[in-house]
């Protein structure tokens, strides 16, 4: 009973997907998809192809085990009873089911097969044709280097004319080295370009360093200033403290003095007292 109700949703599940790969914007989700599971779950010897190999083998037995007990049920002769009626309704109705899924199962796997051989064929595509846009640089290059050598050899001609002998032939060494230094020249000329970019990125570098080392000493600056202010403001409270220590010393020299002539005033009371009793 469980293995039927797997095998209708099964059913079902593949129908619907047959649906959406039918619709107008189903072969773009099945390209993303098929691409997202051959990145993850690709492969001939993946878990996924193992799953998908034990799925069809059992669809493809329920569906053999159908088609048997059917074909039991219509070779007997004898007549059938309601309960064997039933039986065999049931059994043509899973043979219908599982048959329906198995047939939907394989198309399935042939589509995904197709689009990922597909996807593969275009990545191949892809590489090839940055291959022979390379090539085809590359053999654009050489033409025309072929066709400045030819305007060379073409120029040398005109400048030997008819001339032969030793004249010739010094006339060609002359050439010769004039190619040579001018190749020469060229090379030194390339390595003064790559030198002297090579010291524009230092002097940028450096440029770059310098402009970071005088923000950092403008701010060494202002955290210095800063420190200063704070500097003269703890000793303008010292000043402070020190003064209102000397008033208070002050204060107690006067507290003190006051103290005492009060002691004396209290002293010279007493006595006075003492007389006028």
């Amino acid at each position: 009973m469980l293995l039927n109700h797997l095998m209708f949703w099964m059913m079902t599940t593949e129908a619907a997907i047959c649906l959406v790969l039918s619709l107008p914007f189903g072969q773009w989700i099945s390209h993303a998809v098929i691409s997202f599971l051959m990145k993850n779950l690709g492969g001939k010897d993946s878990p996924a192809n193992m799953v998908a190999t034990v799925v069809l083998a059992v669809v493809s037995i329920l569906f053999l085990s159908d088609v048997s007990t059917v074909y039991k049920h219509h070779s007997s002769d004898e007549v059938l009873s309601d309960g064997m009626r039933i039986r065999l309704l049931t059994a043509q109705r899973d043979m219908y089911i599982t048959g329906f899924c198995l047939f939907l199962f394989l198309l399935l796997r042939l589509v995904y097969i197709a689009l990922a051989t597909n996807l593969r064929l275009e990545k191949s595509l892809g590489a090839m044709k940055k291959q022979a846009e390379g090539a085809a640089a590359g053999y654009k290059s050489l033409l025309a280097e072929n066709e400045t050598f030819k305007k060379q050899t073409e120029k040398l001609h005109e400048l030997l004319g008819d001339e032969e002998g030793e004249d010739k032939k010094k006339k060609v060494d002359a050439l010769a080295r004039l190619v040579q230094e001018n190749s020469d020249l060229e090379q030194k000329v390339k390595a003064s370009a790559d030198k002297l970019k090579k010291a524009e990125n230092e002097v940028a570098a450096v440029t770059k360093q310098a402009e970071g080392q005088s923000s950092a000493f403008m701010k060494l600056m202002d955290e210095k200033n800063e420190s200063d202010k704070q500097l003269e403001t703890a000793k303008a409270q010292e000043e402070e403290i020190k003064r209102q220590r000397e008033q208070i010393a002050k204060l107690t020299e006067e507290r003190d003095s006051l103290k005492t002539q009060i002691q004396d005033y209290d002293f010279m009371f007493s006595e006075a007292k003492k007389k006028a009793e």
